[in-house]
């Protein structure tokens, strides 16, 4: 290493990238898309082998995350603690309330511990080819595509649609590969919306979304441009109007950051919550339609079905709340768990006030997503955001040093590395 570089105490753009941290996340794009190959091609699977997936890659991204710093293991002592008197109280065993929540501590100190932002610039990146190639693949040669992944078939074979659930009008695709009403982006591309290696479209406009933020944020990254339209060409191809709302709204965010205290976005999912259950009572509405008053009035009927005991997380009851992810975490780990989360992520020390700039716009995404959705869990889309959002709080954001002064190589830990 240079002298200079030595000096300056940042990262050496000649040292070579470690690969284990991307290749992680990697998997966790894509375990669901080899398991639907596996399930189509070669033999049955089973919800079994899909959570042993998740835990393979959550234990990996713990084991590579945690360091020497007593902190981590101190949030992770006090979550498993608290996950425990809840399901004390219920009484009720859930492994999925745990790995709903364990996601984001996991990849975020993942993220935080490598010590360098071009890890994140990385995945992105890698991650947008793959799935705008796979999502590409699917639109313009269909039939090929199910024929190697048969997604409704998949999700039967995990449990999660019935099988008098399947319909045959949507195929082999999921059921909302198929747009019932006119295509809202592009209406010439026809009703069909791209899954891609999601194996459903809500997650590839989920995804998309995330790129664009990512991107707006790092106007130093290599290959930006072409990161941020693999973005938006996966809000596109899932004709994703959730995505592209996201996209604008981040982008005020983004604008607005500077400007706004951070107890604005502290309160901000609880003032939604808040707003989500009056309108819920106070509402005659009793149908909705696919649109998004429609969606915030079922959200609303779905956080007013919970009873006390759920917003406090102690009733043994599972309803189905996928369609809120407001409802779902409140019965998953009740209003304190909650309260609890979001404070860590808000008051999480970022080093650069552009790390701040990215946490709004992260905040902005889960609150809209929460509306309309508890997929801010899956692991298909969570394990990148949070590993951005870790590696975003870690960096210095200073603006690139010219080659002269170029700093020292990240200390990467030898786990890390790979």
């Amino acid at each position: 290493m240079s002298a200079p570089a030595a000096m300056a105490g940042g990262p050496d753009t000649a040292r070579p990238l470690p690969t284990l941290p991307v290749a992680l996340l990697l998997g966790a794009l894509t375990f669901n898309m080899a398991l639907c190959f596996i399930n189509t091609n070669v033999m049955g699977i089973n919800d079994t082998m899909v959570m042993g997936c998740e835990v393979v890659l959550v234990a990996t991204a713990l084991y590579l995350g945690l360091g020497r710093n007593a902190a981590p293991y101190l949030l992770l002592a006090v979550f498993f603690s608290y996950a425990a008197l809840l399901m004390a109280m219920r009484p009720l065993i859930d492994p999925k309330a745990v790995r709903d929540f364990l996601i984001p501590i996991a990849f975020y100190l993942l993220g935080r511990s490598c010590n360098d932002i071009r890890l994140a610039d990385r995945a992105a990146f890698l991650s947008g080819l793959v799935v705008v190639a796979f999502g590409l693949f699917e639109f313009l040669a269909l039939d090929a595509y199910v024929s190697y992944f048969n997604i409704i078939k998949y999700y039967v074979a995990r449990g999660t649609v019935a099988p008098s659930e399947v319909s045959s009008q949507t195929g082999a695709l999921f059921a909302s590969g198929l747009r019932p009403d006119a295509r809202t982006l592009l209406p010439f591309l026809g009703p069909h919306r791209a899954s891609s290696v999601f194996l459903e479209p809500i997650s590839t406009g989920n995804f998309g979304a995330i790129l664009y933020i990512w991107t707006l944020n790092r106007p130093e990254m290599a290959r930006r441009w072409l990161t941020m339209a693999a973005g938006l060409t996966a809000v596109v191809l899932s004709d994703s109007r959730f995505g592209a709302n996201v996209c604008i709204a981040a982008t005020a965010a983004y604008l607005a950051a500077p400007i706004t205290p951070r107890f604005v976005w502290l309160a901000a999912p609880f003032v939604m919550l808040t707003g989500l259950a009056v309108y819920g009572f106070t509402s005659a509405e009793v149908s909705w339609q696919n649109n998004f008053a429609g969606r915030l009035l079922w959200t609303a009927k779905l956080v007013t079905s919970l009873s006390p005991e759920a917003v406090w997380g102690l009733s043994p009851e599972k309803p189905f709340l996928s369609d809120s992810g407001y409802a779902y975490s409140l019965n998953q780990i009740g209003l304190l768990g909650a309260i609890g989360f979001w404070s860590l992520f808000i008051f999480a020390p970022e080093s650069s006030p552009r790390a701040w700039r990215f946490k709004v716009c992260v905040a902005t995404y889960i609150c809209l997503l929460m509306i309309v959705s508890d997929s801010v869990y899956s692991i298909k889309t969570a394990a990148l955001l949070w590993f951005m959002t870790g590696s975003s709080d870690a960096d210095a954001g200073a603006e690139p040093a010219p080659a002269a002064t170029a700093a020292a190589a990240p200390a990467y830990s030898a786990a890390t590395a790979g």
